[in-house]
């Protein structure tokens, strides 16, 4: 099941005093998603978060889902994402929280990461503090 093909992480944190994750993603490319424009994945009871880069960073670019892949771990709940370009994101968690977010004033599209400076590609993204209003949301357990 790839619900989030085709959408963009666009930042993650972890909280090792809570065993929190969470990822941030741009929907407004997904192929899945009709309503909204940003998600929010949170991982609680983390177990394990293991990010991988295999290549040198190329300029700036989107980190595009090309494949998620949810499932069951014993009793924790696993996501394993690839990206494009190549980098691959695993998380193992007791519960997966899912956001659907709607953000005002960012636009209908993303931002052309290939013809601005970070500042501006930022400007026009859906960011950690940004005001939104929830549409959705679901639990994993």
């Amino acid at each position: 099941m790839d619900a989030l093909q085709e959408a963009q992480l666009l930042g993650s944190r972890v909280c090792h005093l809570t065993s929190t994750a969470a990822l941030l993603f741009e929907l407004r490319t997904s192929l899945q998603f009709e309503e909204g424009n940003s998600a929010l994945l949170v991982f609680r009871g983390l177990r394990s978060f293991d990010w991988s880069l295999p290549i040198k960073q190329a300029p700036l670019a989107a980190l595009t889902v090309a494949s998620s892949v949810p499932g069951q771990l014993g009793e924790s709940f696993y996501v394993r994402f690839e990206f494009f370009p190549e980098a691959y994101l695993s998380v193992v968690g007791d519960l997966a929280e899912f956001y659907v977010l709607e953000l005002e004033g960012i636009g209908e599209v993303p931002p052309d990461y290939s013809s601005m400076e970070l500042t501006q590609v930022q400007d026009a993204l859906p960011s950690w503090s940004s005001a939104c209003s929830l549409l959705q949301a679901s639990f994993s357990r």
